[in-house]
């Protein structure tokens, strides 16, 4: 898995992208969402404000970048898109 994280052009959130396709719908059924469609996903994960893409595009409303990578990790990890020990390979920051 590769997540490539910066700050998001208006500064309130950090953009992580990677490299896994996401299934809104299926997501949906394993999360708390407040508004899926099959364009966006909308949530709060762990008192986070997140946006997910199907793209594998987040904007996570944090303070750090550090935040922002564990929580996509914890969350692509609980959607069973990466095992839980392999979370933290092959990451770029």
């Amino acid at each position: 898995m590769v997540i490539s994280v910066r700050l998001c052009s208006g500064r309130t959130a950090f953009e992580v992208i990677t490299n896994i396709k996401i299934d809104l719908i299926s997501a949906s059924r394993i999360l708390n969402t407040k508004v899926t469609t099959k364009h966006i996903l909308l949530l709060t994960y762990k008192g986070v404000e997140i946006s997910m893409y199907p793209s594998g595009r987040m904007l996570i409303k944090v303070k750090s970048k550090e935040d922002s990578l564990n929580i996509a990790r914890n969350l692509l990890a609980e959607l069973g898109y990466v095992e839980a020990d392999q979370k933290h390979d092959n990451t770029i920051e």
